[in-house]
């Protein structure tokens, strides 16, 4: 092999291997942008648009009204060349002057129908934007109420980007396509058979001309556009590459630098570049063909029109009486006439493309709508005081069918108590709390909050018991005030602050020039992420609930601050029924109790002093954190 086709080899081996790199910057494609369901969904869509079924019927009544008005402006236009002409030829036969009455009311007649198509265009857009926005807000409303009744596994099951997706891209396409086809489909059959019509009503010669290339044309167009639809999907492929070395590169830039890598990032940005150059011409190129292409096809139509036109012409004498009926005026109003013919068609096939993704995102908002929702709540009992006494007696538990995770787990914790769960990564400790909160439905056992089974209470009810610090912080635009009172919705600028003080956090806001009216940017960015826990922590903290749930609440917490929130803890913790969940065992020290779970099971129960002297699986995972011991899945 040859240094040449080795390097070439080599070359395109690095652009496979870039090319699966880079693949999650794409853009995403859904295929076709078909419907599975094309009928059921159309008539759901539809089902949709009854209550403003009186408001579409004007549209489509104006629509036709409209169109049917447009019709016969071309051929009253031939007739006014016709007048024209007949009156240039009777000045030059007699010598009179010309009489433009006829043309005057010819043109006055052209005016009208120019003015009451107008009001009719009018009148779709006006109404239909109502209708349409309507519309959308009630389904974008529908979407909200039902997301707000779903099961948090929904939430599990997709992911952020395709649940927004669905209520702004989907909406969007649905609001921008409807207001500009639902008339449109109709306004471009009705133009066509129109047209159709007038053209065989004018003369039946000249419309088989005008008739006869429009399938040729439509051919030649849907063959370059199908080829060019694959030559735009490799650009946006090569563009979501570009995006991605770009991100990746001025992400790292410091590690680029570190490792001299400079001269082939450079290198590389310029392959994928020179790539991308090439499939954009390409792409743009045989797309670009369609209007020349189509240009071609319409003149030749032209050129035909006006030479059998002309033949019928001298046939006739220009006397729309004799039986070949043409006249120059007749020409001219059929070269108008097979250009709307010829786009409508056009038209009707854009506008068929655009109904199959309005129902493709009609399906995909459906979707959502047909999930199984949370059962409703049907409370047999009420907890007005919450003592925070909690029991699990024979859970059992799994996210998916056939797939155990959670069996025979039961453990009694006494109000008041500090409860740890440790264990390594799958083995159920955050699925403890979702199955507390209810955030998911054990499938046998119970659940026990004072005495009461958690599923005999509504869900409002029991949440209202807890307060809960994930790792994962959740801020909103505002001020750090209002995030903290989002905790307790009439909370006093007093408690804010008690709050603030006793998560450790109230010292880092006065350090802000605005302290707690320091407007936070989107998810706090603004501010640290040891500093966006602290938040976090102390909005649990000014709802004062009886039991308190700590999921890594410390884990973005620097050592010093870490040492003095775990005193403040200690403290914070007295009265109430504590559960936290740790990888750090050192933060879980000084707990009542320890679960020590693996694969769904408590195999280890006891303080942290007693399962150490155990020497068991709690034991080895503290020795891998602290002293350098056996790692913990080696151990079985």
């Amino acid at each position: 092999m040859s240094k040449k086709n080795k390097n070439d080899k080599n070359l395109e081996q690095q652009r496979v291997e870039r090319s699966k790199r880079y693949a999650s910057y794409r853009t995403v494609r859904k295929e076709e942008e078909k419907p599975k369901h094309f009928k059921s969904t159309l008539l759901r869509l539809l089902d949709l648009l009854k209550p403003y079924r009186f408001a579409v019927a004007v549209v489509l009544l104006a629509a036709i009204i409209g169109t049917v008005v447009q019709l016969p402006s071309s051929d009253w236009m031939g007739d006014l060349i016709d007048a024209f002409n007949f009156q240039i030829r009777e000045k030059l036969k007699t010598g009179n002057p010309m009489d433009f009455t006829e043309c005057g009311k010819i043109i006055l007649k052209v005016f009208a129908l120019f003015g009451g198509y107008g009001i009719c265009s009018f009148i779709q857009q006006y109404v239909m934007a109502v209708v349409t926005q309507k519309l959308i807000c009630q389904i974008r409303g529908d979407l909200n109420s039902k997301l707000s009744r779903l099961p948090l596994k929904y939430f599990d099951k997709y992911t952020k980007g395709e649940i927004l997706s669905k209520i702004i891209n989907d909406c969007d396409n649905i609001s921008s396509n409807l207001q500009s086809n639902i008339t449109a489909i109709l306004t471009s059959l009705v133009l066509c058979l129109g047209t159709a019509i007038y053209m065989f009503w004018l003369n039946w010669r000249l419309a088989l001309v005008a008739i006869i290339i429009v399938p040729f044309s439509t051919i030649v167009t849907r063959v370059i556009a199908r080829k060019s639809k694959v030559l735009f999907r490799e650009f946006w492929d090569r563009i979501g590459e570009l995006n991605g070395h770009i991100e990746e590169m001025y992400t790292g830039h410091n590690i680029v630098r570190i490792f001299n890598r400079k001269t082939q990032v450079i290198e590389e940005f310029n392959d994928i570049a020179e790539s991308t150059a090439k499939s954009s011409y390409k792409a743009n190129f045989i797309s670009g063909l369609i209007h020349p292409i189509l240009k071609i096809f319409n003149n030749i139509n032209y050129i035909a029109i006006c030479f059998i036109g002309a033949l019928l012409v001298v046939e006739s004498g220009n006397n729309p009486a004799v039986a070949s009926g043409a006249t120059i005026g007749t020409i001219v109003a059929f070269i108008s006439y097979s250009s709307q013919f010829a786009g409508s068609i056009n038209g009707v096939a854009k506008i068929v493309n655009a109904i199959q993704s309005t129902l493709a995102s009609a399906e995909r908002i459906f979707t959502v709508y047909d999930e199984e929702e949370e059962p409703v709540d049907t409370p047999k009992a009420v907890i007005e005081s919450c003592e925070g006494n909690v029991e699990f007696e024979d859970v059992e538990f799994s996210y998916v069918e056939d797939k155990e995770l959670i069996k025979d787990f039961s453990v009694d914790v006494p109000a008041g108590s500090l409860v740890a769960i440790v264990g390594p990564t799958g083995a159920g400790k955050t699925t403890i709390v979702n199955l507390l909160m209810r955030f998911y439905d054990i499938q046998s056992g119970s659940i026990k909050v004072d005495g009461v089974d958690i599923r005999d209470l509504s869900r409002e009810n029991l949440r209202n018991m807890f307060g809960m610090v994930l790792q994962d912080t959740w801020l909103f635009k505002g001020t750090i005030r209002d995030n903290i009172a989002y905790g307790k919705q009439d909370a006093t600028d007093e408690e804010v602050e008690s709050a603030a003080k006793m998560a450790m956090f109230h010292d880092y806001v006065m350090e802000l020039p605005d302290g707690y009216n320091t407007k936070l940017e989107e998810d706090g960015a603004n501010i640290s992420q040891g500093q966006r826990q602290l938040l976090t922590i102390a909005r649990a903290i000014i709802c004062n609930p009886k039991i308190m749930i700590l999921d890594e609440a410390t884990s973005s917490v620097d050592t010093r601050t870490e040492a003095k929130f775990q005193a403040a803890l200690d403290s914070l913790m007295v009265g109430r029924t504590n559960f936290v969940i740790a990888h750090r065992l050192s933060t879980i020290k000084n707990a009542d109790t320890i679960l020590v779970m693996r694969r769904g099971h408590i195999v280890e129960m006891g303080n942290h002093e007693e399962l150490l002297d155990a020497d068991g699986f709690y034991a080895s995972l503290y020795k891998s954190q602290y002293v350098g011991g056996i790692p913990p899945e080696d151990i079985e």
